[in-house]
C-alpha cells in the first residue's frame, strides 16, 4: 500500500451528504479539499493504516491535500507514538504548521494527549513552574 493507496482508502469510505455537512462547519477549507469521511470510520481507517509499513511514509509526505488526511496524520501520531514522547513531540512539530482549522483536534484522542502530559511532567517536572495541556500539545 502507497500513500496514494492510503488516500484511496479515505475516498472509499467517503459519505457525500456528511461531506456537504461538514464544509459548513469549516467553511475556510475548500468543499473539493473535504472527502467526507465520519470521525469514528476515520479513527477505525487509522488502526488499520498504523499497521502498515507506509504509515511512515504518509506522516512524511507533508503538506497534505484533503482535510481526512490531516486528521488521519493526527490518528497515526497518536497511535505510532503511544510511549515515546520525544518522537512525538518531533512528528507533532512537524505537523503543527499544516493544521489550518479547530476541527483536527479530534483527531487526536484525549486520552492520548493526557498520558503525553502526564510522561512529559513526570520526565521534566523539576525545571517547569507551570504547565498545562492543550490540545496540540504541551504549554510552558
Amino acid at each position: 500500500m502507497s500513500e496514494k493507496t492510503i488516500t484511496d482508502g479515505l475516498f472509499a469510505l467517503k459519505d457525500e451528504n456528511y461531506r456537504r455537512f461538514h464544509a459548513k462547519l469549516i467553511p475556510d477549507i475548500p468543499i473539493d479539499n473535504i472527502i467526507g469521511v465520519r470521525t469514528p470510520v476515520l479513527r477505525k481507517y487509522a488502526k488499520e493504516v498504523a499497521k502498515l509499513p507506509e504509515a511512515n511514509i504518509f506522516l512524511e509526505s507533508l503538506p497534505h491535500i484533503y482535510y481526512e488526511e490531516n486528521n488521519l496524520h493526527g490518528a497515526l501520531l497518536s497511535l505510532l507514538y503511544p510511549k515515546d514522547i520525544i518522537a512525538f513531540m518531533e512528528q507533532l512539530e512537524r505537523f503543527l504548521p499544516y493544521v489550518d482549522n479547530w476541527q483536527l483536534v479530534i483527531c487526536f484522542r484525549r486520552r492520548f494527549l493526557r498520558s503525553i502530559c502526564l510522561m512529559f511532567m513526570k520526565e521534566y517536572k523539576s525545571g517547569c513552574k507551570v504547565m498545562r495541556c492543550i490540545p496540540f500539545g504541551l504549554v510552558l
